[in-house]
């Protein structure tokens, strides 16, 4: 009797790559993308719920089992927002870039490698953005604050500012959105398990302390009140992004109104931003 063929592993991990579905939403908004993403991690979990019982399974492998769903999910809301503030700054160097060739893109590095991966897409914000990480308040800040500067002057305001930085009325937002850039990294990089550096990073983020040498094992409370204070922040966000940048737009046509017609100008920021966006004087259309 033969045995079984051997199994080329090698092979069988690069096959995984075909293994895909059609995308279901796009970078043309931002946002929209984000409620769609977000909300498929609370309908994983309410097919669980729907399927499987507590009560007619053995409780210990149960509560396992859901806590590392648990996780998984809470890292894939924090991942959808890193991906919406990603989305949302391609859609600000798309609408910007062809109009300026001042220094408000040098904080990014794209290599020639990476610019030349992105060359069928025909888009300057995706080859800028793309290949870098949006996961910390500081990065975010850094490059927002120079993408969306006025053409001469200072640096825009800082988006998720810190206890020394404005606007004031943010810093508690940002200072929570830093916790979970800390607990992505933790469960992502650690599988949920707070070390002593993890512990002590926590600790001084939240003022209580934080004991290491235990797993993170997140409820469903947690996670709604995650989503809803991410929801809010993403929409909160959108909103000041979209108008900083309907600003902008506004200040370079006064500058040179053979720019570019600001009505279709206005008509694509607003429905990327899904809201009405005016450059000089010229209302856009979410739907045009």
């Amino acid at each position: 009797m033969a045995g079984r063929p051997p199994i080329d592993l090698n092979q069988k991990v690069r096959e995984l790559l075909v293994h895909t579905v059609p995308l279901r939403f796009g970078i043309d908004a931002p946002i929209r993308n984000f409620e769609e993403r977000t909300n498929a991690c609370f309908n994983l979990i309410k097919y669980i719920d729907d399927h499987i019982s507590a009560q007619s399974v053995y409780r210990a492998s149960y509560d396992l089992h859901r806590s590392l769903l648990d996780r998984m999910v809470l890292v894939s809301l924090v991942e959808a927002f890193e991906r919406f503030i990603k989305e949302s700054a391609v859609v600000c160097v798309d609408a910007i870039a062809p109009f300026t060739i001042d220094d408000r893109f040098d904080k990014f590095t794209p290599t020639g490698g990476s610019l030349a991966a992105q060359f069928k897409a025909r888009s300057v914000g995706k080859a800028m953005c793309e290949s870098d990480t949006w996961l910390s308040n500081q990065t975010i800040n850094e490059r927002f604050r120079f993408i969306l500067k006025p053409h001469f002057g200072d640096p825009w305001e800082y988006v998720f500012p810190n206890e020394r930085q404005n606007p004031a009325s943010e810093r508690d937002r940002a200072s929570t959105l830093a916790i979970l850039w800390q607990v992505r990294h933790n469960i992502t990089h650690n599988t949920g398990i707070l070390t002593d550096n993890d512990a002590r990073r926590l600790t001084l983020m939240v003022k209580t302390e934080i004991a290491s040498g235990k797993i993170l094992s997140p409820n469903l409370s947690d996670l709604r009140y995650v989503k809803r204070f991410l929801v809010e922040t993403a929409n909160h966000t959108n909103n000041r992004i979209g108008l900083r940048l309907a600003e902008l737009l506004t200040e370079r046509y006064q500058d040179d109104a053979t720019l570019f017609v600001p009505q279709e100008l206005a008509d694509s920021i607003s429905g990327s931003f899904q809201q009405s966006l005016t450059i000089n004087g010229f209302a856009g259309s979410v739907n045009a």
